[in-house]
């Protein structure tokens, strides 16, 4: 009985926990959303759609209508959510999935406090010291706050049940069944979500580098070092094959951004972000200290006080060498020195070095961009850190055990452990309430009055897509329009309830052309719009609005459409195909000859308003080979700055808004994407001051071919300002850039230019072809 005394203790206190923090989760798991905005809704939607609705196992068709995606880019759970399509013939998974879901993420915090206490066992610590910091530690865990949007990753099991089948691995005489389990381990991972899986790839295959190199009798060992590489090796060789054999989808970025977004820092491990620390460390020095919510892995006040301690006694020993033996004492477990290396080796790469210091190495690894968020990789330094600290302070614990002072040991461990708890506390608190605030909206039974009559109002048999407006698409990250939770979020309501696939997308790396093909949906209705002849199905679309703002492109596709619901918050159109792809051109055209005797001449055009601002720049004079119109164009570099014009004091007057507007050419390789900018940028001479309004170019509704009308609105702060108009690009930006036809012009004013040869008419920069 005192042999499985702590085991049952540890039990009843991570039974106890979970029902104090998470007792409405476990009992009625099936009536939340842990978030019902951004990433969190989107992943139970990619999930739940994919179980219930999808008729491919490997397409994802709920977004990037009429293409889909490849599953393994919508982060559904891949595993999961097709292991329970193929069992849901009785639909029990179409009502249970989201609960199940949820009892999952619950049931990796319970296991963890396990696997923790498992491991610290791994290293001969005290059964009842395991059982304090395996509490501490597994409260303190970071992947918490990831219940909050990215579900597949909030599996705070999974990096302990990874290092703990490298031990046991380690320690076996008989190998082949820690291997397939070590393998198939880090198979499930990648399947469940490939960040997850590559970061515990990258512990491992550390692990094994840093054996071979430092301990000789793993050298001698060849075989089983061998086969400790293959389930490193075999797992992505699989992942893949598989993708690669799977996926349809061409035109996938290889250079997205964000590799150097959400890097870790030093003060992301071991400074706190929530109380009791939080706050007294602001009040001490003030807001100065921003961490980074993807690097968060606070390791706790009692692991940070075991490195400030080793730090500083190597730093002694450096100048007295009796303090090495000391030193050596805290590093006497061979297998956790190497996995603390590993784990360090890790960190650096969370740290995104030596790529801060070395940018130009990410050409050579360019396969390494396609992590945007290395911060996350921190995680498994978070875990061996913390194992670490508990064996120092078991260490310190015998320490004075042996010099009879008892009382000291005790207060030590138990100080330490604690003090742990009590720092994790407060993560559950806030997301034992968060979790909570939403309720389950795929449940028939929990969905809102607003949302239960906007389906009755919808015969899926009669649509056959979903266009949310105001329209927005994240994916390939070089056509895009802006997110809006609320449109967001009632769309993947109504598209989960009705079956419905929808145009828009929030993905990551979908095909570029497939993304150009989908944004220009929303273009003015008098450019060809090339999706038309992806589209198989004749039937009318379905238009979903809330409360988010529309533009006035947006507003254009309203007018042809018909309502067919409406309350408070959602609204229903029926868009017919035909009128979806109907030029207007002859509209625009009738509405200029029928006030062009009004017109006024401004040069080489007619204005509506002779006395309004208008500025022209058409770049006759510089020669490129790429043109929108004419026979010159603005052509450079991406990267940097260019400045595409330059206007002095006194052009413009404030208080008014003026809009801008050029035509960029979006066919060369990363040509808009990168984060790159259009800005107007106003310097105040007197005041030695700039004031800049911001556009992103990868989000221009307006595509005609491979140009992209990039427009924005501004107004100058002081008149007597300098303004110019430029690009700025990324310093390792490769592409060129090509800019044509910069027209500014005052908000109200429209003005038109008629081609009668090329039968083109000129508004307002836009070429409308008749």
């Amino acid at each position: 009985m005192s042999k499985i005394k702590p085991g049952i203790v540890l039990v009843i206190v991570a039974l106890g926990f979970m029902l104090i923090f998470y007792r409405a989760v476990l009992f009625n798991p099936n009536a939340y959303l842990f978030s019902d905005k951004g990433d969190g809704i989107k992943n139970y939607y990619t999930y739940y759609y994919h179980i219930v609705h999808d008729t491919s196992c490997i397409n994802f068709e709920g977004m990037n209508y009429p293409f889909g995606e490849h599953f393994l880019y919508t982060d559904c759970h891949p595993v999961l959510a097709n292991l329970f399509k193929f069992f849901n013939d009785n639909d029990f998974f179409t009502q249970y999935a989201i609960g199940i879901l949820n009892l999952l993420m619950m049931l990796s915090i319970f296991i963890t406090f396990f696997l923790i206490y498992f491991i610290l066992l791994e290293f001969d610590i005290y059964k009842w010291t395991a059982v304090l910091f395996s509490i501490g530690i597994t409260l303190l865990a970071p992947q918490i706050f990831r219940m909050s949007g990215h579900l597949a990753l909030s599996y705070s099991m999974a990096i302990p049940l990874s290092w703990l089948l490298i031990l046991k691995y380690m320690k076996a005489r008989k190998k082949a069944g820690l291997m397939l389990a070590l393998t198939a381990n880090n198979l499930f991972w990648l399947f469940i979500h490939s960040y997850l899986g590559i970061i515990l790839l990258s512990f491992q295959f550390a692990f094994i580098v840093l054996c071979f190199v430092l301990d000789k009798n793993y050298r001698k060992s060849g075989l089983h070092y061998l086969n400790l590489f293959v389930t490193v090796v075999f797992p992505i060789l699989v992942f893949y094959i598989f993708l690669f054999v799977t996926d349809n989808h061409v035109g996938r970025t290889d250079n997205p951004s964000g590799f150097f977004l959400y890097n870790a820092e030093f003060d992301d491990v071991f400074l706190p972000h929530h109380p009791p620390l939080r706050p007294i460390l602001d009040q001490l020095l003030g807001p100065v200290i921003k961490l980074k919510w993807e690097a968060w892995s606070y390791v706790g006040l009692a692991t940070t006080m075991v490195f400030l301690f080793l730090l500083t006694v190597s730093i002694i020993s450096i100048f007295k060498k009796g303090k090495r033996k000391t030193l050596s004492v805290y590093f006497n477990n061979r297998t956790l020195t190497i996995s603390l290396l590993a784990a360090f080796v890790v960190l650096l790469f969370a740290m995104a070095f030596p790529f801060k210091q070395f940018p130009q190495l990410l050409e050579i690894f360019p396969v390494l961009k396609q992590f945007r968020a290395t911060g996350r990789f921190v995680w498994v330094f978070y875990f061996v850190a913390t194992v670490f600290g508990a064996y120092f302070y078991q260490l310190v614990y015998d320490r004075y055990l042996n010099k009879r002072k008892q009382v000291i040991a005790y207060l030590i461990v138990l100080a330490s452990g604690v003090f742990m708890v009590v720092e994790g506390v407060p993560y559950h608190i806030e997301t034992s309430n968060s979790i909570t605030r939403s309720s389950n909206q795929f449940n028939t039974q929990l969905l809102g009055k607003t949302y239960q009559e906007a389906i009755n109002c919808i015969n899926p048999e009669k649509f056959q897509a979903i266009l949310p407006l105001p329209f927005y698409y994240q994916g390939s990250e070089t056509f895009a329009r802006p997110r809006h939770d609320e449109t967001m979020r009632a769309s993947m309501i109504l598209s989960a309830h009705t079956g419905l696939p929808m145009f828009s997308a929030n993905l990551t790396r979908t095909s570029i052309p497939e993304s150009k093909k989908i944004v220009q949906l929303v273009s003015p209705s008098f450019y060809e719009k090339t999706i038309q002849h992806d589209l198989t199905s004749k039937k009318p679309v379905l238009i979903i609005t809330t409360n988010d703002p529309i533009t006035h492109y947006e507003q254009k596709i309203l007018w042809k459409s018909k309502q067919i619901f409406k309350s408070e918050n959602i609204k229903l159109y029926q868009l017919t195909f035909d009128d979806l792809f109907k030029s207007d051109a002859d509209a625009y055209l009738k509405e200029f000859e029928a006030q062009k005797d009004s017109l006024f001449e401004d040069d080489i055009f007619l204005v509506s308003d002779s006395s309004s601002f208008l500025y022209f720049e058409s770049y006759e004079t510089k020669q490129s080979d790429i043109v929108f119109r004419g026979t010159g164009a603005f052509n450079s570099a991406k990267k940097g700055k260019n400045i595409l014009a330059e206007l002095s004091p006194g052009t413009f007057e404030s208080g008014k808004t003026y809009a801008l507007s050029c035509w960029m050419y979006n066919g060369f390789k990363d040509a808009l994407n990168l984060h790159f900018q259009l800005r107007v940028e106003e310097f105040d001479e007197s005041a030695n001051s700039w004031e800049n309004t911001i556009c992103f170019p990868e989000q221009s509704e307006v595509i005609s071919g491979n140009w992209s009308l990039v427009e924005m609105e501004f107004k100058v702060k002081n008149p007597d300002s300098y303004v110019y108009i430029v690009s700025k690009g990324k310093l390792n930006s490769k592409s060129p850039f090509v800019a044509d036809e910069l027209l500014i012009r005052e908000q109200h004013l429209d003005v038109y230019r008629m081609d009668t040869v090329k039968k083109t008419l000129f508004y307002n920069n836009h070429d409308i072809k008749f």
